[in-house]
């Protein structure tokens, strides 16, 4: 009986918090809805799916509601993205491995087992670039950022917890490997709300400290609701994360966490470059300790999981002898869609690789995976490059391209419309240049002087905090 009551007064509350930050935010504008709608919906269920009609019945042709809704906000990006005039030439000269890479997906239609299917999946993973572009094109692009994971964060996880809680047809379901009964909350499956609360989470803990920083600058600024809001989200993601049990998700928000809190370290803070070496350390001491010791077995066992990685090994061998064309694979995202390869498979894994780079091999071949390798070794150069350019922005970019990386070993999130997908591109991006807007950052700032001479800061959420 208090089921509909609690998420009435969830959701009139979700909206007056939204508007509150709204007035911190003042920068920002009504086109974020844009990608504020496009991450609410990769994170958790497809439209049709939240409206119970204009599902489609065929694998291949998919959900008529969701492609119309995906075609339009893809539409509104680009109107939005030629009102503000973006640099194209500009965009494309500095992510130029990027836009190859994208470019031989689209190539690789050609050769899909259906080939109108994989170019719809194509240009609806191309809408992930339009869409971010929006956030980057933005007055000030980070308080964009911030603001759009914010309202995900504060709608998609409190209300995970109530669907789990009382509604529990949505909020759960039985395990279709083990039979178990597993959270799932706003999501299809567990990883995926494991997804979302870490996409959403290492965001808002980054505005967190940027709201704890406003307020040591200026004590006389009100700003302890928001700050402890923040804290009672990221504890709400924390407890979800323990009730949906995925350990991916656990591991690589503490990653982030870590490197956004390191950051914050004086000895660090003064030498942010120092990220980069600590990492390759890192990653190289892992190597060593583990052919040694066997670590990677000591690490799972702690995370409570067995040396298979919950059968994905297997998966993973199975998937390697399924006799793919080893240079061009099968055409994007059209591994899963041949009944040829389908057979080979055992029953129920049927949607996933759980492997980034195994998903590209299947699907584009070793020239995909080249290419891949590529994008992210110049990601990798442009994101440490921006430690010392971006400041914390920067460190917020090195954050999520760890996280991604770590991801992509036991679940696909490149080239995949998922949220730490959307996450990584926009990080490995990073900054997008439009005349029209950079024209209208320099009119706020003479208007300010001109009106009372007083510094003012684009994207200073003590602008306008209600008394």
């Amino acid at each position: 009986m208090l089921a509909k009551p609690i998420v009435v007064v969830f959701l009139v509350a979700v909206w007056w918090l939204i508007r509150r930050d709204n007035r911190l935010r003042e920068d920002t504008s009504a086109t974020l809805w844009i990608p504020t709608l496009w991450v609410g919906i990769i994170s958790s269920r497809p439209l049709s799916m939240w409206l119970g009609f204009g599902g489609g019945s065929d694998t291949l042709e998919g959900s008529p509601m969701d492609a119309l809704s995906f075609l339009v906000m893809i539409c509104a990006a680009l109107i939005v993205l030629s009102r503000r005039r973006v640099v194209w030439p500009r965009l494309i000269s500095e992510n130029w491995s990027l836009w190859l890479f994208y470019g031989f997906l689209l190539i690789s239609v050609v050769w899909a087992y259906s080939p109108t299917t994989s170019f719809k999946r194509w240009f609806k993973e191309l809408g992930n670039i339009f869409i971010l572009l929006v956030i980057l094109t933005e007055v000030n692009p980070q308080q964009a950022l911030r603001t759009v994971f914010f309202r995900c964060g504060c709608l998609l996880m409190p209300l995970s917890y109530i669907f789990i809680r009382w509604f529990p047809d949505l909020g759960r379901r039985y395990n279709i490997h083990s039979g178990e009964m597993e959270a799932i909350g706003v999501t299809c499956q567990k990883n995926s709300l494991g997804a979302m609360i870490l996409v959403c989470s290492l965001i808002i803990f980054w505005d967190w400290l940027e709201l704890r920083k406003l307020r040591q600058e200026n004590p006389e600024t009100k700003l302890r609701f928001d700050l402890n809001l923040r804290i009672v989200l990221l504890l709400c993601g924390a407890y979800l994360l323990y009730l949906c049990d995925s350990k991916t998700s656990m591991t690589c928000l503490i990653l982030g966490l870590g490197v956004l809190t390191a950051a914050c370290l004086p000895l660090i803070r003064l030498r942010l470059r120092i990220l980069g070496v600590l990492a390759i350390v890192g990653f190289l001491g892992y190597l060593a300790l583990n052919q040694a010791f066997d670590l990677q077995a000591v690490v799972l066992h702690g995370l409570g999981r067995n040396a298979d990685l919950t059968g994905r090994t297997e998966v993973w061998q199975t998937l390697l002898n399924a006799g793919t064309d080893p240079i061009l694979g099968t055409g994007y995202m059209s591994f899963w869609d041949n009944p040829g390869y389908q057979s080979k498979l055992p029953d129920g894994d049927t949607v996933s690789a759980h492997n980034g780079w195994l998903e590209i091999y299947l699907c584009d071949g070793a020239v995909g995976v080249l290419l891949l390798l590529v994008m992210l070794l110049a990601s990798c150069i442009r994101i440490y490059q921006s430690l010392v350019q971006d400041g914390d922005y920067g460190v917020v970019r090195f954050a999520v391209l760890l996280v991604a990386l770590l991801a992509n070993y036991t679940e696909t999130n490149f080239a995949w419309m998922t949220p730490i997908g959307f996450l990584f591109l926009t990080a490995s991006i990073g900054h997008a240049e439009a005349a029209a807007v950079v024209r209208q950052s320099d009119e706020l700032m003479v208007s300010a002087e001109a009106s009372g001479g007083e510094e003012f800061r684009v994207g200073d959420p003590a602008a306008s905090i209600p008394d």
